[in-house]
């Protein structure tokens, strides 16, 4: 008698995040996207609000059920500005917040199903996107967060 065995691996999330750092506010990046790889991203009316905090971060949704696409783009810094009090010598001080605070040098999170290689190139050649790379493996817990 021939036997079969199963094999159940656990399967990798199909989903990759891109970790980008840019001197572009969010939704010039997302316009510059949306023209290079033909993608109807628009920023969705919920924004992503941390707990206990005051500030909010963008989100970007663009989903396409006949390619079987879901991109997503997600701020991870927020910037404001505090009035200073008279004895300072600034007028005002800016204050930063991230998203994820072991990211520093990400500006915004690309979550897209199955990007290529040339995808991520794409991306590298918007103007003024400083850098752009995969999510280490080892912060594989945001992306998980990263999933709603």
């Amino acid at each position: 008698m021939v036997t079969h065995k199963l094999n159940f691996e656990e399967e990798e999330d199909e989903q990759d995040v891109v970790c980008v750092h840019t001197a572009l506010p969010s939704y010039l990046f997302v316009f510059e996207l949306n023209k290079l790889l033909g993608l109807s991203l628009f920023r969705t009316k919920k924004d992503l609000v941390p707990n206990e905090a005051n500030h909010t971060f963008a989100v970007y949704e663009y989903n396409c059920a006949v390619m079987q696409q879901t991109w997503r783009v997600v701020e991870n810094r927020f910037n404001t500005t505090q009035a200073e009090s008279e004895n300072s010598l600034f007028a005002q001080s800016e204050q930063r917040f991230f998203l994820f605070p072991e990211l520093e040098q990400t500006d915004l999170l690309v979550c897209a199903n199955d990007l290529s290689d040339t995808g991520l190139k794409k991306m590298t050649a918007i103007g003024r996107v400083i850098s752009c790379y995969r999510l280490p493996k080892k912060l594989n817990k945001i992306k998980k967060q990263l999933t709603f």
